[in-house]
C-alpha cells in the first residue's frame, strides 16, 4: 500500500515538474529529479523503463546524466537513485 501511495505522489509531482519547467523560475528541473528518484526507489519497474529510455535516447540520458550531477550532489538520494538507471555500457 506504501508502495502505491508513494508511486502516486512521484507521479502527480512528476506532472507538477514538467509544468513548472515552463515557469519563470526554473524549480521543475529538481521537482522532476526528486519524482524520478522516488518512483525509482519504489518501483522496479520504473526503474528499468527509465534505464531503458536512457539506452535508447542519448539525448535523455545527457539531460539525466546533467540531474545526477547538479541535483545529485546536493541531495544524495537523488543521485543514488537516478544512477541506478545508468545504462549497461555507461562508462564514466
Amino acid at each position: 500500500m506504501a508502495k502505491l501511495f508513494l508511486s502516486a505522489v512521484s507521479i502527480i509531482l512528476l506532472i507538477i515538474g514538467i509544468i513548472a519547467t515552463f515557469t519563470p523560475i526554473p524549480i521543475g528541473l529538481f521537482i522532476i529529479a526528486l519524482s524520478l528518484s522516488m518512483l525509482i526507489g519504489v518501483n522496479e519497474r520504473a526503474q528499468n523503463y527509465v534505464r531503458n529510455l536512457r539506452e535508447k535516447h542519448e539525448h535523455f540520458d545527457v539531460r539525466v546524466q546533467w540531474l545526477e550531477t547538479k541535483v545529485g550532489t546536493r541531495v544524495k538520494f537523488v543521485g543514488g537513485a537516478l544512477a541506478k538507471t545508468r545504462p549497461e555500457d555507461f562508462h564514466r
